[in-house]
């Protein structure tokens, strides 16, 4: 425990202040699939891509929210290039009726994002019984990615781009007690998934090797997101911190263009970035024999 809150001070204490603009490419005919990019460092990164030229499908859970992000978007480009899609991550049915409809109307899909994240101040049920974190921090975006893969293949040079956290250095896998029945906590669910998350990206990208198709995770550092909005009483010391000290949306959006688009990243798969660093092969993912039991319970809930 000292070691995460080691890690946490210092992604606190170095949270760079200022975007730097790292990417800039024509992105016309590109078509990107955005989870997460209604608000925060999702949208400003959704915005980025938009004014490259990318043609864009932005999943969101909430209809008006979405509509709006979307409106915005197209307002931006100056020409309707952005669209809605509706996606619970929460509802694997959600998630296939959404894979369906983005198969019927992206005939490639370039890059693939996977931002939206959730951390819940109390445990909670997914509707296909699932602990909340486990449901959209993990398994909702392994599905989705799971029933685009083969158009994304299809499609190569492509990326797709998993959005982890520090927290991954806290995580465990409780291969006995996924679902965290009997010790359940905010930060366990939440580190948990987003290890599992980093466990499986390791394991698609040895099943994509020689397919032009990149996956890797990204800790985007500590940025001023909604993603603590649930936490009541003392826990809400942790949203006035992170407003005081945390970095701009601004600045988790350029890390998530740099790693969605940089040249020197080409041919890079399965790796953790963490922030501006390209970590070493097998950082911040659970052991070999854990990986790939991962893919196996987590490939279960797309043949379900």
């Amino acid at each position: 425990m000292f070691d995460v809150a080691w890690s946490v001070a210092r992604d606190m204490f170095r949270a760079r202040r200022r975007p730097v603009t790292t990417v800039r490419r024509d992105l016309a005919g590109t078509t990107v699939v955005f989870t997460g990019g209604t608000d925060g460092m999702g949208r400003v990164a959704a915005m980025r891509l938009v004014e490259m030229g990318a043609t864009l499908h932005l999943l969101g859970r909430d209809p008006e929210k979405t509509r709006r992000a979307v409106e915005a978007l197209n307002r931006l480009a100056g020409e309707e290039r952005a669209f809605a899609a509706a996606c619970d991550l929460a509802s694997l049915a959600s998630v296939r009726a959404c894979a369906a409809t983005l198969l019927e109307a992206c005939p490639s899909i370039n890059l693939l994002v996977n931002c939206a994240g959730i951390n819940t101040r109390r445990r909670r049920l997914s509707p296909d019984g699932h602990e909340l974190n486990w449901a959209v921090n993990h398994l909702g975006p392994f599905v989705l990615t799971a029933l685009l893969l083969e158009r994304i293949r299809a499609s190569a040079p492509a990326r797709i781009v998993n959005l982890s956290s520090a927290m991954v250095r806290a995580g465990s896998i409780d291969f006995d007690d996924l679902q965290l029945t009997r010790d359940w906590s905010s930060l366990k669910g939440y580190a948990q998934a987003k290890l599992a998350m980093n466990g499986t990206t390791v394991a698609l990208a040895r099943r994509l090797e020689g397919t032009g198709v990149t996956v890797n995770a990204l800790n985007p550092g500590f940025i001023r997101t909604a993603l603590l909005r649930d936490f009541r009483g003392a826990m809400r010391i942790w949203q006035l911190i992170m407003h005081r000290v945390a970095s701009p949306p601004e600045v988790g959006a350029e890390r998530i263009v740099r790693v969605a688009l940089s040249p020197e990243y080409e041919g890079v798969s399965g790796r953790f970035f963490d922030e501006d660093t390209l970590c070493p092969p097998g950082a911040h993912t659970p052991d070999n024999d854990a990986i790939e039991r991962l893919w196996t319970l987590s490939q279960e809930a797309v043949d379900a």
